[in-house]
């Protein structure tokens, strides 16, 4: 009797103890679910529908044809690779090495010259659409191999008085100017980037589709990793989790993704990615999927790693957030580039100001320790697009608080970002005397810092930016990426 109750005690603890670790299991793989870690499958709520095409030979052909309408004195354009986005943004051509030729008038007008399809080409670099994909796929009228284009060039030249090159291709434009000094020509040689830089401000309507689906999918990222951000997770890992979603959906991914958190989040370019997240942590994530044909989204959430902001920090957030809002009533055509900008500016000075960080609002050097960057930019074939402002983008201190510089005016077609932003950097106060040594006294500097610290250390280390992609209309915009949740209800309820 004793052997069978010692038995059934053994089987009583087994069976305790099976249970203890299958519900043990069970945790770790919600836990491992929740945290990211499981990335076989996705959800079907961070899937696209679908994918846009990355090529449509009207649109190609359309856009050629546009350009030859802006300059109707060429006789001959030139666009290699080397221009890597103009190149595409005329041809349409993915592979990284490939010459664009248009001879304007004759019966075979667009020539590619491209990499031969061959069998070691191949095996190195794998398939390549060769002469007949550049023909049959991507609409040329003739296609060559790349080697022979320098061997063709002088009769390509002959009898042309207009020749239009990009100012990157240095390597061609020495090959022309050669042919053109043994052919004894006087071709005027001019610059076709000016032009194809206008025609990318304002995009067609396959364009806008590649923007909106790199939108979405970006947008499927945020909430990705708002749902399964934790603390003790490192920045890279968060970087994993976006890019995975960017990948799964067949995208790519734009520019380096900016993940940081903590005072990282006040680096506007932080992409190192490697520090360990921490409880009460805020977590700055500027990422952009690309579409398969090279449109990339820009768009940033600043959230709380824990779930919860700080009273501090949701005071910053809300600030930032209503500069965002406010800015965006004056992204539509009627007003100029800058005249969103300016208002959003305006909005965040006011709100320094009723902090105490901003004791005199008429003092330009007070209000930029805080401004460091416009709101806007293009985007496009490139996260910050080409194209005019109607003002000089690299002269900041000239323009960034100067109510008077509006800049060009917006119009339908445009796509450009809406991203205040401010950042309380950690030290930045100490700082002060090499930042505006040339503007104020020491005396001055001095009473500011002693003025404004005891409050900047209350915001100190945190950085917030909220960006989102805005398509201009006839009547208005579309924030193309206004499914990412953004007030600070939406982002505490996505985190629970």
């Amino acid at each position: 009797m004793a052997k069978i109750n010692k038995l059934k005690k053994y089987v009583v603890i087994s069976r305790t103890l099976v249970l203890v670790i299958v519900i043990a299991a069970i945790i770790i793989l919600m836990n491992m679910r929740k945290t990211g870690y499981d990335l076989g499958e996705l959800p079907q709520r961070f899937l696209h529908e679908h994918v846009v095409s990355d090529f449509d030979p009207d649109v190609f052909e359309a856009r050629r044809n546009n350009i030859l309408a802006s300059v109707e004195d060429a006789d001959l354009i030139i666009v290699s690779s080397a221009a890597r986005q103009d190149f595409r943004y005329i041809t349409g051509f993915p592979e990284r090495q490939g010459i664009a030729v248009i001879t304007p008038g004759q019966e075979i007008s667009y020539h590619l010259f491209v990499t031969p399809r061959e069998i070691y080409t191949v095996m190195w670099t794998g398939e390549v659409y060769g002469l007949e994909g550049a023909v049959e796929t991507f609409g040329a009228d003739k296609a060559h191999a790349l080697e022979s284009f320098e061997e063709m060039l002088p009769g390509l030249l002959e009898g042309k008085n207009s020749i239009y090159l990009h100012d990157q291709d240095n390597n061609i434009r020495n090959l022309v100017r050669q042919s053109m000094d043994k052919a004894g020509g006087s071709a005027e040689i001019r610059e076709i980037a000016p032009i194809l830089h206008e025609h990318r401000v304002f995009k067609d309507d396959w364009e806008i589709a590649q923007l909106k689906q790199a939108a979405d999918v970006t947008v499927k990222a945020h909430k990705f990793a708002m749902e399964t951000v934790r603390e003790g997770l490192k920045e890279y890992e968060v970087q994993a989790k976006v890019e995975y979603v960017f990948r799964r959906n067949g995208l790519g991914i734009g520019f380096p993704s900016i993940i940081g958190s903590g005072p990282n989040s006040c680096l506007l370019h932080h992409t190192r990615n490697d520090r360990r997240m921490q409880d009460g942590d805020l977590l700055l994530i500027d990422i952009g999927a690309s579409s398969l044909g090279g449109y990339t989204a820009d768009v940033t959430r600043t959230i709380p790693v824990n779930g919860r902001f700080s009273e501090e920090q949701k005071t910053i957030y809300e600030l930032v957030l209503e500069a965002g809002d406010k800015a965006l009533t004056k992204m539509k055509p009627g007003f100029k580039m800058l005249d969103s900008h300016h208002l959003a500016m305006e909005v965040l000075v006011n709100g320094l100001y009723d902090l105490g960080l901003i004791p005199d609002t008429t003092s330009w050097w007070q209000k930029r320790f805080f401004i460091q960057h416009r709101i806007n930019h293009y985007i496009g074939l490139q996260v910050h697009d080409v194209g005019d402002y109607g003002y000089d983008t690299q002269n900041r201190n000239e323009h960034i608080l100067t109510p008077e510089i509006r800049g060009r005016e917006i119009k339908p077609g445009m796509v450009m970002t809406n991203e205040p932003g401010l950042y309380f950097m950690v030290g930045l106060l100490d700082g002060i005397h090499e930042m505006f040594g040339d503007l104020a006294s020491p005396e001055e500097l001095d009473a500011f810092v002693e003025q404004v610290r005891p409050i900047y250390e209350k915001y100190e280390g945190i950085g917030v930016r909220i960006e989102d992609d805005i398509l201009i209309t006839e009547d208005g915009n579309i924030n193309l990426s206004e499914h990412a949740p953004k007030t600070v209800e939406e982002i505490e309820r996505m985190m629970r």
